[in-house]
């Protein structure tokens, strides 16, 4: 199976811990995608649920008649406290502190990143699992993109802040 993994671009109100909060994207979020996705095809769109990735994989699916469908489970992780924050506002030394160990410091209220990952293997277990499709495009979010690459690479959970996901960015893996 061929699998891509595209972030969703850069969404309304700037470089925030959004989590799931639901943000459209800009124009150029819309366009950092275009590019990504420009001469590519699928059999199959999966994406989060939330609107930066949910609109660009319905626009997707229409302009290439490619069936898609929501994967609740690849919504984006809870920040709790951080939702809606900017690093600056946060604290650097605070952000790097869960960065460098995100199983001990976490943000308040957020979700557990063990049961995060939890649930995105979940999702993509089962579109591992379906054979009809030779080719598969996920439409997720950084946190999402790392728990499946920390997968794929068989890295541990507490590794993923170490794996780089640049907006609108597209990664294609043999699996």
């Amino acid at each position: 199976m061929i699998l891509d993994l595209l972030r969703h671009g850069e969404p309304k109100g700037g470089r925030l811990y959004r989590g799931n909060q639901d943000d459209a994207l800009t124009d150029k979020g819309w366009q950092q995608m275009l590019d990504s996705t420009q001469n590519k095809t699928w059999d199959f769109i999966a994406t989060s649920p939330l609107v930066r990735c949910a609109d660009f994989a319905e626009h997707l699916s229409v302009t290439q008649s490619t069936p898609w469908q929501i994967f609740n489970g690849f919504e984006e992780l809870s920040f709790g406290d951080w939702q809606g924050r900017s690093a600056s506002e946060i604290g650097q030394g605070i952000v790097d502190q869960f960065k460098a160990d995100p199983l001990n410091h976490k943000p308040p209220n957020a979700e557990e990143l063990i049961d995060f990952q939890a649930r995105v293997l979940l999702e993509f277990e089962k579109i591992l699992n379906n054979k009809q499709h030779q080719s598969v495009l996920i439409i997720a979010h950084a946190g999402v993109i790392r728990v499946i690459k920390s997968y794929l690479a068989q890295l541990p959970i507490e590794k993923i802040f170490t794996i780089e996901v640049i907006s609108g960015s597209c990664e294609r893996f043999e699996i």
